[in-house]
């Protein structure tokens, strides 16, 4: 391969991988959304599993990130 294509691969694996990082790491409504869900789902198995202090930490968890989103929004 000639030098010059090398240069192209190397800048474009460069900018994909910043462009992932950006949208991993941004701070967005969605994404706390999708964490509330997930906590409140595993806080609904918890209580049905008799482990009422994980359920409730779990709930509790669950509403921050619910607050968080709404903040975001």
């Amino acid at each position: 391969m000639e030098w010059w294509k090398i240069l192209i691969l190397i800048v474009l694996g460069f900018v994909i991988i910043v462009l992932a990082a950006m949208y991993l790491f941004q701070d967005n409504a969605t994404k706390y959304y999708k964490k509330a869900r997930k906590l409140h789902f595993k806080g609904e198995k918890a209580y049905h599993s008799g482990n009422f202090d994980a359920s409730e930490k779990n709930y509790k968890k669950a509403d921050e990130y619910r607050k968080r989103a709404r903040e975001l929004e």
